[in-house]
């Protein structure tokens, strides 16, 4: 009898390896250094955006107007506030976005989360058959690597510049046991690469999956999560029209935030969806969690929304576009003549680098470089020197494993634009470094 231990479940077993991005933060931030090192590898979103003072207001409404919101200290439900969910609905419809319709909406069911999208993600794994899940490369590693854990088989299709490739994934579709496909997970705004879906690639690919599902006579759900669409600041991108919109059998389940827009510690997350078996399970997991996200969090992000979220968005684009657009400069100009490509400046919070020549994986000498890991004491012995992080490619693709190591994120959503300069000319060094070794 082996008394030194507990026995775990099979996921258990497989939840006591860190992933590998946890193992590299965690080493990273156990003698992180604020004001001298840099870590651009967590996806905070950018904290002067958050409307600290407009929430304090929506939280002294909410305690004050208990005829509105019941018991806004109490329990909750398993769906959510139906004040926040009518918000939602009418954010939608009075912004037009996605271009659904009210007709639409009023059709549609919303389930608020337990603690915010990922949650929900969580609790899809959970009520789904295992299979296979498909989704694009690269891929969101940190929903990826937990699906690879609970038991599914995650297949990727490339992206080009549009989004996930239609024709690579018919071939995929040519390829593989189709009946054991569980669901697709199609992120909008891509993260890491920020690529932004384009609308006929969307059409596209809810045709392709609706024919497949009448094909082998059974419901293939497809799940689009537009956290990032939220906070998409060119104005030359065509408005994305939601997976709702060309979804004739009730396939798409369409994910969505407050995290990027409003405050990430509201912890709001809701799926939209057709009231469906599959939606019904998702509510009664969200109930097994502990109901829907805290109810004084859901009623104050449904006052904000009422009241401040359509002039508040302008805002939150707005400063991610400065942001963006002085990185994009710095980045062409100091990491340009290492780069194959990069992709990202239009929406979101993330840069995706590929790098010509100069591998990016955590035993690289790019990486070791930034993280004062080279062994050469010239480099690593500044105790002033900065060490910084980010996510390398190689976490986020599952087929191409070449470009992955010569790939990495960077997230621009926290750090100021003075720190963001100060980490490009870092990322510079480490290249002429690894350039003159060779």
């Amino acid at each position: 009898m082996d008394m030194n231990n507990f026995t775990l479940s099979q996921f258990g077993e497989k939840s006591l390896i860190p992933s590998p991005v946890n193992n590299m933060t965690a080493s990273f931030s156990k003698d992180f250094r604020p004001g001298v090192d840099i870590n651009l590898g967590v996806g905070y979103v950018n904290d002067e955006t958050i409307p600290h003072k407009r929430l304090e207001e929506c939280f002294q409404y909410v305690l004050e107007h208990t005829e509105i919101y019941k018991n806004p200290l109490n329990y909750g439900s398993a769906d959510g506030s139906e004040n926040l969910r009518n918000a939602i609905k009418n954010y939608y419809v009075r912004n037009t976005i996605g271009g659904v319709t009210k007709t639409m909406m009023d059709r549609k069911s919303i389930c608020i989360g337990a603690n915010g999208a990922t949650s929900i993600l969580d609790s899809f794994a959970e009520i789904m058959p295992k299979g296979i899940v498909i989704t694009a490369e690269p891929n969101y590693y940190i929903y990826t690597e937990t699906l690879i854990r609970k038991g599914f088989n995650v297949l990727t299709v490339p992206e080009d510049s549009c989004g996930m490739r239609v024709d690579a994934l018919q071939q995929l579709l040519d390829s593989i046991d189709v009946d054991s496909i569980s669901f697709f997970y199609i992120v909008t705004v891509n993260n890491p690469s920020s690529v932004i879906m384009t609308n006929e690639r969307r059409k596209s690919i809810v045709s392709v999956v609706t024919d497949l599902s009448r094909k082998i006579g059974k419901k293939i759900p497809m799940i689009f999560d537009k956290a990032y669409e939220d906070i998409i600041f060119d104005n030359d991108i065509e408005a994305p029209v939601s997976g709702m919109v060309y979804d004739e059998d009730g396939l798409v389940v369409e994910l969505g935030t407050l995290s990027k827009i409003i405050a990430p510690a509201l912890r709001i997350g809701y799926a939209i969806g057709d009231d469906s078996n599959l939606f019904r399970a998702l509510i009664q997991k969200t109930s097994d969690i502990g109901f829907s996200a805290p109810l004084i969090n859901e009623e104050i992000s449904a006052h904000f929304i009422d009241k401040y979220i359509d002039g508040h968005a302008l805002t939150v684009r707005a400063g991610y576009r400065e942001k963006s657009d002085c990185l994009k400069l710095l980045i062409d100009e100091h990491l340009g003549k290492y780069l194959e490509r990069y992709s990202g400046g239009q929406a979101g919070f993330y840069f995706y680098l590929t790098f010509k020549e100069i591998e990016t994986h955590t035993q690289s000498q790019f990486f070791k470089y930034l993280s004062r890991t080279t062994g050469d004491a010239e480099v690593d012995g500044n105790p002033m020197k900065s060490r910084l992080i980010y996510v390398p490619g190689e976490f986020c693709v599952l087929q191409n494993k070449s470009e992955g190591n010569r790939q990495l994120r960077i997230s621009y959503g926290f750090e100021d634009i003075t720190v963001l300069e100060r980490a490009i000319l870092l990322m510079r060094d480490a290249a002429e470094y690894v350039t003159l070794l060779k």
